[in-house]
């Protein structure tokens, strides 16, 4: 009965903390609050009741770890990405750039989620059924992960690309390398819908509708933007037609063909959005 109640306390203060994680955007302070003063104490009187003091001496300092690394390390080191992302984008988008991403490069996106894996395994050390002192060395290691983590991230601050409303097309590298595009070299911008499905070598990944905006340049050069089937993406898709025609740069919509407008107006019906800006947006009748 006693060992029941614990187990069920250890459980409660886990919700309670998971709880608090999903609301940290909205309430931080509220957040560390329940997670440090509620959360933890109850895990700790539920690790207590189900076992022993005897039994807390001796994996006291495991189990306190398997909290930190699952309610705080995990969650913390994914937020991070998010929290970074959101920091840049709210720094550089405010100083007049109409389309703005974190990265010049997409295929470098995943670069973060890399240290952030392997931080993961790092962390873990304290479980490892291994010496001392290889736990020390991983330990260790773990430590300088986390510094070349924070040099990636600071080396990348200014590492960006977007569109401008006044400069024209700007992609920064880290290294400072910077190319600007003025709108002067634009011959055309295409918006291009089309279909991501599902595919043998991703079976997990989903279906989703999404459309490229390509601006075609003088010289033969094409820079492209991915956007979502959602109102933000729709959004910035109309501040950069209304910059074209400001511009006078002209546009070009691809139309759907039947497959791609199929599962345009299923996804619609599945993200639960307002058909007629859409269809405003890509020339369509509704019908």
């Amino acid at each position: 009965m006693r060992k029941n109640f614990g187990i069920l306390l250890i459980i409660f203060s886990l919700f309670i903390a998971f709880g608090a994680i999903f609301s940290f955007y909205e309430d931080a302070k509220g957040s560390l609050f329940i997670i440090f003063l509620i959360s933890f104490p109850l895990y700790i009187i539920g690790q207590l009741t189900r076992a022993n003091l005897i039994k807390m001496r001796k994996n006291g300092l495991r189990w306190i770890w398997a909290y930190v690394y699952g309610v705080i390390l995990i969650p913390g080191l994914l937020l991070s990405i998010e929290g970074y992302q959101t920091l840049k984008e709210n720094t550089f988008s405010n100083n007049g750039f109409v389309l703005f991403e974190t990265i010049s490069n997409p295929e470098m996106n995943g670069f973060s989620l890399v240290f952030i894996f392997i931080l993961m395994l790092l962390f873990a050390f304290p479980f490892y059924d291994t010496t001392l002192k290889w736990k020390t060395g991983i330990a260790m290691s773990a430590v300088i992960v986390t510094l070349f983590y924070a040099g990636y991230q600071y080396m990348m601050w200014m590492d960006y690309r977007g569109v401008h409303e006044v400069d024209g097309l700007i992609t920064h590298h880290w290294n400072g390398e910077e190319q600007v595009i003025p709108y002067t070299d634009i011959d055309l911008i295409v918006f291009q819908p089309f279909v991501k499905y599902t595919s043998i070598v991703e079976p997990i990944g989903e279906t989703y509708f999404k459309w490229r905006v390509v601006f075609q340049t003088k010289n033969a050069q094409e820079i492209s933007y991915h956007f979502f089937l959602d109102d933000y993406s729709l959004s910035v898709s109309n501040d950069l037609k209304q910059l074209a025609r400001s511009k006078e740069i002209p546009i070009h919509i691809i139309p759907m063909t039947d497959k791609q407008r199929k599962e345009f107006d299923f996804q619609l019906e599945l993200n639960d959005l307002e058909k007629e800006p859409f269809y405003s947006f890509f020339d369509i009748e509704e019908f």
